[in-house]
């Protein structure tokens, strides 16, 4: 359906908070800072303040109506805020125990429960007349815009249209929104299971995905160049729609992707490498990908992989050590596991090199990526001795089209039908003149691999 006038409505928050809202398990968890859910108690008390007949509102609120219900499709983060700021201000002992229950010091405190506290901290229990007052007017005086369709494909495209202005939502979040859409004929359980994965994976590995790896992979592949990842990018990952697309190619490509491994077989290493080559061949990552499901089974499964490579990469350093009794400071991994960027100067070069590795892999498999893992790092960290300084555009000329002295990795890659013709990736490494000791750990490094450094006797 359309959208109509009177669906889309003022509404007090007294009125939204009573009427029968659910959050639908595709939502993310609550994630406001304290700092957020502050400035919004500050913002009304001003409102509050100034003593207008105007009503204070306080943005729009994107529902979808079913049978008894609606569910909150844009909103979640205020809503839940408000109906917080309200308990605590007309029940000032509630949710004391879910505070005090939690270690002050915890890391891992939930958001929600460190929002609770600063609000506990900042309204005055003490202050009974005024609290009252101050819930009598976010209940009375404040409004929320209220948009309502039947239709949850609406819903969804005044939630996209909406996140375009304003802050908007980051690329994978509106890519996770256009997924769950395509995800209406899967149960709740599977939908909550692989919305769970996604969440887990926090917004930084998957902006770190999406923006630094997939997106380039698909442009340098195909010879393109890639500016920073946008809103205006995700057709790039919307995919093949079951139920629209009938073409040959996507029939094709739906029904290598459809068939899933065994997931209850891997008790052994090589089983495991097996189920991985299986989820290689599913999720090309130069083909085009399935709405819905498969989305975030592909995305779960490439987390893992870069992962992988990227602790490939810190062991692969330390067999420079090994050697020379000095570790290359490539990527990091810190004795809790987690992943740390290398130095500043290596960032770029980084990123290509793992990108190539991933795409590399994803195509080939792990079998024979030890035979061409070399040419792929002299290849990507090259630039860093021949320029310089190297900045982007320096990388993404590079990986897209090539230059005077390299070849595309990429392109050879999306072109190589076996993965010997990798092998021979022609790699040009000159040392700037007059700049001698320019990166010497790094010339030592590709030494020990057996590459030759121009302007070096």
């Amino acid at each position: 359906m359309t959208i109509e006038k009177e669906c889309v409505t003022p509404t007090t928050v007294g009125k939204l908070l009573a009427a029968h809202l659910k959050i639908p398990p595709y939502q993310r968890p609550y994630s406001w800072r304290p700092a957020t859910a502050l400035r919004l108690l500050d913002d009304i008390r001003e409102a509050k303040g100034q003593k207008s007949d105007v009503p204070y509102v306080l943005g729009a609120v994107i529902l979808h109506e079913e049978e008894n219900h609606c569910n909150v499709v844009d909103g979640q983060q205020r809503l839940i805020t408000l109906r917080m700021l309200l308990d605590l201000l007309e029940h000032p002992g509630s949710h004391i125990d879910i505070t005090a229950r939690t270690h002050t010091s915890s890391k891992d405190m939930p958001p929600i429960v460190r929002v609770l506290r600063a609000l506990r901290r900042e309204i005055n229990s003490e202050q009974t007349g005024e609290n009252e007052a101050l819930a009598t007017f976010i209940k009375e005086k404040c409004h929320l815009i209220c948009i309502v369709t039947n239709d949850i494909d609406e819903a969804f495209r005044v939630f996209d249209s909406q996140n375009y202005r304003g802050k908007p939502l980051a690329p994978h979040e509106l890519l996770k929104a256009y997924h769950l859409r395509a995800m209406e004929n899967e149960t709740q359980d599977t939908t909550v299971r692989l919305v769970d994965a996604w969440e887990s994976a926090g917004d930084v590995a998957l902006d770190r995905l999406f923006s630094l790896y997939l997106y380039r992979i698909v442009r340098w592949s195909r010879g393109e160049h890639a500016p920073r990842l946008t809103a205006q990018d995700i057709g790039l990952f919307k995919g093949l729609l079951p139920d629209k697309d009938k073409t040959p190619n996507a029939h094709y490509h739906m029904a290598a992707q459809t068939e899933a491994p065994p997931m209850t077989q891997l008790d052994s290493a090589a089983a495991e490498e097996e189920f991985r080559a299986m989820e290689h061949a599913r999720f090309q990552l130069d083909a085009p990908l399935v709405a819905g499901r498969l989305f975030f089974e592909r995305v779960t499964f490439m987390l893992k992989e870069l992962k992988r490579l990227t602790e490939d990469t810190f062991e692969y350093g330390k067999q420079y050590g090994k050697q020379y009794e000095k570790e290359f400071p490539f990527y990091r991994i810190s004795t809790d596991g987690t992943v740390e960027n290398p130095p500043s100067r290596y960032r770029y070069v980084s990123d290509l090199y793992l990108a190539a590795a991933l795409y590399y892999t994803n195509k080939f498999g792990k079998g024979n990526f030890e035979q061409v893992r070399n040419s792929l790092f002299a290849w990507a960290y090259a630039l860093r001795i021949n320029q310089i300084r190297v900045q982007y555009q320096s990388v993404d000329n590079l990986a897209a089209i090539g230059n005077d002295q390299n070849v595309s990795a990429f392109r050879r890659i999306r072109n190589a039908v076996y993965p010997s013709e990798l092998r021979g990736l022609p790699v040009s490494i000159s040392i700037p003149n007059g700049r001698d000791k320019h990166e010497e750990q790094l010339v030592n490094f590709l030494k020990s691999k057996g590459f030759e450094i121009n302007g070096q006797a």
